[in-house]
């Protein structure tokens, strides 16, 4: 069932807009003197409502109502829009709009969707690189629904509801314990890779076709493009590796430069990822992709930052073919201390707003 983003402008004539999760319009109208019930049934004659949104704050009641007859996640925007910035968010679409109602709940849509788009565009490229395209919404589903932490939790969620993973039968009765749990996590990550190792040969196979299909024998642009992308996947199965047996794989950049993040959310997928940030100014600029915490070697301020920020020392760095990590404990510890002092910050600033 495709799943949705549906924004709701109640009162005497209500408007609706329901988008899927490529901000693509798939239906758009407005309607006098009906009830909730109506809207429920056009949400669901249409797929499966992840997000009810509105265009003010704080939100309507019946906007409120709306969301938890269906089970919707509610998103109201930080503060009510404007209608100069309802405009703006709808005049991407070539539609009709016929009135303030629909344009005001397709704005409510498209802000919603706005706010979810990073994460989304996250999860069809590493559903896409598995070949798992057919679990996308549910996917997405455990994701915004707060099912999954992270995209590697609501793959192995999806998986494991549609039992496609074999699970190794005992021949003896044995009583259920923590490392034959730790096993079945483990069969659903070896699954995945085996996935990922697929789609990778054959993308592997068509820039090898294209080589020897080149005219040019001086032209080198094919091989770079092939070595380039050998080397992104051994790196992508070594980081795969390493987190199965229960290290945590970080990236080292010399400090945050735009450029190099987004070649790198590219081609690895920047999001829950541990970055070593070496000389770390302008953090914020990691804010945008959705993070799982950065290392640093000194302290720094935290206030701007969406993200935990641990202070690491170069002996807990290690590394291993070629990749470093930090051990599973120490990071979930230092994980808890940096959250600890990040709330300290927090509310440093926040007295500091009251003064």
């Amino acid at each position: 069932m495709k799943v949705l983003i549906v924004g709701f402008d109640p009162g005497t004539r209500a408007g609706i807009a329901i988008i899927d999760t490529f901000g693509r319009i798939v239906f758009l109208s407005s309607k006098s003197n009906v009830g909730l019930s109506y809207f429920s049934k056009i949400i669901s004659s249409h797929g499966k409502a992840l997000v009810i949104a509105t265009d003010r704050n704080p939100s309507p009641k019946s906007v409120e109502k709306l969301s938890k007859s269906i089970g919707a996640k509610l998103f109201v925007p930080e503060e009510s829009l404007s209608v100069r910035e309802k405009e703006e968010l709808v005049k991407r679409f070539d539609i009709k709009i016929k009135n303030d109602h629909e344009r005001d709940a397709l704005s409510a849509a498209v802000k919603a969707y706005k706010s979810y788009a990073n994460l989304l565009r996250k999860v069809y490229l590493s559903i896409s690189s598995l070949g798992l395209n057919e679990r996308y919404n549910e996917i997405v589903e455990n994701l915004i629904m707060g099912k999954a932490d992270n995209i590697d939790e609501a793959i192995n969620l999806a998986l494991s509801n549609k039992k496609e993973i074999s699970k190794i039968k005992p021949t003896l009765k044995v009583d259920v314990k923590p490392k034959e749990i730790d096993k079945s996590r483990l069969e659903k990550d070896i699954e995945i890779l085996k996935r990922f190792n697929q789609n990778l040969i054959k993308e592997n196979a068509q820039l090898v076709e294209m080589l020897n299909k080149s005219k040019k024998s001086d032209d080198n642009s094919i091989r770079i493009q092939l070595e380039k992308l050998r080397k992104f996947v051994n790196d992508l199965i070594k980081y795969r590796r390493m987190e199965i047996k229960g290290y945590v794989p970080v990236i080292e950049i010399e400090k945050p430069d735009l450029n190099l993040l987004d070649k790198l959310n590219e081609n690895m997928d920047l999001y829950e990822r541990v970055i070593l940030v070496k000389t770390p100014s302008n953090l914020q600029t990691l804010n945008e992709y959705g993070i799982k915490a950065a290392l640093v070697f000194s302290n720094v301020d935290r206030s701007k930052l969406d993200f935990p920020v641990i202070v690491v020392k170069e002996s807990d760095i290690k590394e291993k073919d070629g990749i470093k990590y930090i051990d599973k404990d120490c990071f979930e510890q230092k994980i808890k201390d940096a959250r600890k002092e990040g709330l300290k910050e927090w509310v440093k600033e926040y007295k500091k707003r009251r003064i």
